[in-house]
């Protein structure tokens, strides 16, 4: 009882947001059903409704023609490659044939590329895939990675698998992730697939001819084929998975609903059906591949809404009905929005200047009040915990450093001063001396740097000294070679020490300790994305598997890193940067490693390089 006079006291006497809606809301929802309910709208007619539903099948049967039309086109294209004698000839063969065998018969298959790119319009691409390794596209694997597995991929495979009368199949939706990056029209991006067949003479598969459909266009097609303008046209394949739709997002999703399996048992019908929540008029059509459906589902309520004419005699009560719900709205929405405004406008002043400090204010609601509030709690309690995760980073940070150079610099000193004492009882003053300097600008830059950025110049000039130490270890048997076409580049910040741990690297996994003969190659150009350094060794390399491993390392930061010096300086970069720039490894084993580092081009200036 006390609850119940508490809220009514409420209710009268303070000025809420509930009292304020309430109140509008039921005076302008009497006067409209006052209104409304003595000049109802009864009169929709049904024949009206049925013209809809016939117009909308007519459109979609249309849409459906032109769809089977243009894969019937791509499947007159296939058929002309798979059934080309070149075609067989080089599929045939257990293996990929010599240039000159290729060559004598690509130039046939390149005619009749070219004709499908001319004309075939609904075509991205078309993949020739052979069982012993033969790859060819329409542009002559120009915008191919030339050691992509295609013949491990579960679409290719089952491309190659063996069909009864099928000869024209659909594979579904895969990633063209076997483009180059400079193909952006086509990497990464999801494509539709429909194959054929090419056999041998002894009707065995020897590969099979793959036709990339362009989605873009296909979209566009049920854009100009949909009547209503909130209906949906979409594909499906056999197992109800979508493979075309407006919304990329939706491919690849398993439609349910009740009634789709009787899609497969007609050629054409249509039928309605709760489909998200409201019922949907569902047309289906089928295409020239067997299985694929093409898909429209309108909302009867914009069917309906066609077959509700006003009569005239209403016209002017209904207008009035919609002014006097204007006002109403109107009136409603400014009287809540206003202090609902000032809010807002308080909490946009979050985070300018780093400040997360809000100011008390009397909003005019009681609720929006308690909200503000909550929100300055709220905000005083972030900004507390921020400062003390902000002190335990620093000093997390600052241990880590400690660790990190209590535990290489006396390692690399001892090295070099046990090679300084080698060549000081051999007599090599120069030698010695040269050491000694060297040693001393390495400690130097490492200690009086100030800052943490430096330019490429600086940086390289304090690797020369590193690489002359490191080199006299080698007995001069390390050549150092460094490109840089452009001295521009030479002026552009990047974070110190960042290129000595990979040439250690370079020389300690790359050459080891056996004192070979080697070449560490440094080179620096300008990218799109910014400035790219290379450092690349003649060392011993790694196979696939050690270099998936050091690939992982680098990228964990939560686990124990057993390269710290690769890892510390991918680290650096995304912390300065962002997770777009960092490092890339390639490597072969017995060919060498290369390090691959992508920065911002800033120069000292703080501008970009161009």
């Amino acid at each position: 009882m006390k609850k119940m006079m508490h809220f009514i006291r409420n209710f009268v006497l303070e000025k809420t947001i509930y009292r304020t809606f309430l109140i509008y809301y039921l005076l302008g929802n009497m006067l409209l059903l006052l209104l409304l309910g003595i000049l109802s709208i009864r009169d929709s007619t049904r024949m009206i409704t049925e013209e809809v539903i016939r117009s909308s099948n007519k459109v979609m049967e249309q849409a459906a023609q032109g769809i089977s039309f243009y894969l019937e086109e791509t499947k007159r294209s296939l058929l002309v490659l798979a059934s080309n004698q070149s075609v067989g000839a080089i599929l045939r063969q257990d293996e990929i044939p010599d240039m000159a065998y290729l060559l004598q018969h690509e130039r046939n298959i390149s005619e009749i590329m070219q004709s499908i790119n001319t004309y075939q319009s609904l075509i991205s691409d078309v993949l020739i895939l052979g069982k012993n390794g033969y790859v060819n596209n329409l542009n002559a694997r120009s915008s191919l990675w030339w050691d992509y597995p295609f013949t491990e991929q579960t679409w290719a495979l089952e491309s190659f698998e063996s069909r009864q009368g099928d000869y024209f199949f659909s594979l579904g939706i895969h990633n063209q992730d076997y483009y180059m990056n400079s193909d952006i029209s086509r990497y990464g991006k999801p494509t539709l697939s429909v194959a054929m067949q090419v056999k041998g003479y002894r009707r065995e598969v020897l590969g099979s001819v793959i036709a990339n459909l362009d989605l873009q266009k296909v979209n566009s097609m049920f854009e100009r084929s949909m009547y209503q303008s909130q209906a949906n046209i979409f594909m499906i394949d056999e197992h109800r998975r979508i493979i075309v739709h407006q919304d990329s997002a939706e491919i690849g999703q398993t439609m349910h609903f009740a009634g789709i399996d009787n899609i497969y048992l007609e050629k054409s019908g249509n039928f309605r059906e709760q489909l998200f929540g409201e019922e949907h008029l569902i047309i289906y059509q089928p295409t020239v591949i067997e299985g694929w459906m093409m898909i429209s589902a309108i909302p009867m309520t914009e069917i309906t809404s066609q077959s509700a004419p006003l009569k005239s005699n209403l016209n002017r009560i209904l207008y009035l009905c919609l002014v006097l719900n204007v006002l109403i709205s109107l009136a409603v929405t400014f009287r809540i929005s206003r202090p609902l405004q000032g809010l807002l406008r308080t909490l946009n002043k979050i985070g300018t200047d780093d400040m997360l400090y809000i100011r008390n204010k009397n909003y005019q609601y009681r609720e929006i009040n308690i909200i503000g509030t909550k929100f300055k709690e709220l905000m005083d309690r972030i900004d507390l915990l921020i400062q003390q995760n902000y002190l335990t980073q620093i000093a997390l940070k600052e241990e880590e450093l400690k660790a990190l150079q209590a535990q290489i610099n006396p390692h690399f000193l001892f090295n070099t001063l046990q090679l300084l004492q080698t060549e000081i009882v051999c007599g090599n003053i120069e030698s010695s001396n040269r050491i000694v300097l060297s040693l001393s600008n390495l400690f130097r830059y490492s200690l009086r740097q100030t800052g943490e950025l430096v330019t490429l110049h600086t940086e390289l000039k304090q690797l020369n000294d590193y690489l002359y130490i490191m080199n006299k270890k080698y007995d001069d048997r390390i050549t150092v070679k460094q490109h840089i076409p452009d001295e521009d580049v030479l002026q552009v910040n990047i974070p110190k020490l960042l290129l000595q741990p990979i040439v250690e690297n370079c020389i300690r996994h790359g050459f080891g300790e056996d004192r070979r003969e080697g070449t560490i190659c440094i080179s620096a150009v300008k990218v799109k994305k910014g400035l790219l350094i290379a450092i690349g060794d003649t060392g011993e390399g790694m196979d696939r598997q050690e270099l998936r491993a050091l690939r992982q390392q680098i990228e964990k930061p939560d686990q124990d890193v057993g390269n710290i010096g690769l890892y510390n300086v991918n680290h650096r970069i995304k912390l300065n940067y962002g997770s777009d720039y960092g490092l890339r490894i390639r490597s072969r084993r017995q060919a060498g490693t290369w390090v691959y580092l992508v920065v911002p081009a800033r120069s000292r200036e703080g501008g970009r390089t161009e």
